[in-house]
């Protein structure tokens, strides 16, 4: 099994396929790498090594810069995330179409990267991949459809982006969201909140059951 160790740098304040050129990440902590953002700027960066207490304890696992600058759509954030071959580093995956905090790494080795997107709805920008029994090989999950089949409580939806949990996978995979009634307006769900059970399905992400939480002072039917 693979744990991680994350060690966090301070900052001045077809996927599988490893790629043949390296990069160098010496600036990763002060420097926007690989970066489609003019007047980048680096907001955290970090690495998670392995620990497997084997003859690959320690050895360099993932890398990541999250980013802000400026793109065509005005202010934006972005991501780089870099794998390590055994040999060098590359890029794993890079997106400039949110907002993205520091990823999660957890004992299943799914790796979690969130990310809101611009405006009210602040949907979600995630990404989320599974390193296989290989040892080498990331494979991206789908999250697009998550939500398709998922019941809801009667007149109650889901307008925004939620909240994904991916940190413990003995308790489960979950989303929380607050629930709207039709007449809700779109800053205000006042129809209670859910937790939705998540199971990963080969490379994609299903929405399972839904526990559900009334308003305060309301009673569930």
């Amino acid at each position: 099994m693979l744990l991680r160790l994350a060690i966090f740098l301070p900052v001045s304040l077809a996927l599988a396929t490893p790629a043949i050129a390296q990069i160098s990440l010496k600036s990763i902590g002060d420097t926007c790498l690989e970066t489609e953002l003019d007047d980048c700027k680096v907001l955290t960066a970090g690495y998670f090594n392995r620990a497997d207490y084997g003859d690959d304890e320690g050895a360099p696992l993932i890398a990541w810069q999250t980013q802000a600058g400026i793109s065509e759509y005005g202010v934006m954030g972005g991501f780089v995330l870099f794998r390590h071959d055994g040999d060098g580093w590359a890029v794993l995956d890079k997106g400039f179409d949110g907002y993205f905090q520091m990823p999660s790494l957890n004992d299943e080795n799914v790796l979690h990267l969130p990310g809101y997107s611009q405006g009210t709805g602040a949907f979600n920008t995630d990404r989320l991949f599974k390193l296989e029994d290989d040892g080498t090989t990331w494979t991206p999950i789908d999250m697009d459809n998550w939500l398709v089949g998922v019941e809801l409580p009667e007149d109650l939806e889901i307008w925004k982006g939620v909240a994904f949990d991916f940190s413990n996978p003995w308790s489960g995979y979950v989303a929380r969201s607050g629930l709207w009634r039709p007449d809700d307006g779109n800053c205000c769900p006042s129809g209670g909140s859910a937790v939705i059970s998540l199971e990963i399905e080969g490379d994609t992400l299903v929405g399972k059951e839904v526990e559900y939480i009334p308003p305060t002072g309301e009673e569930e039917n």
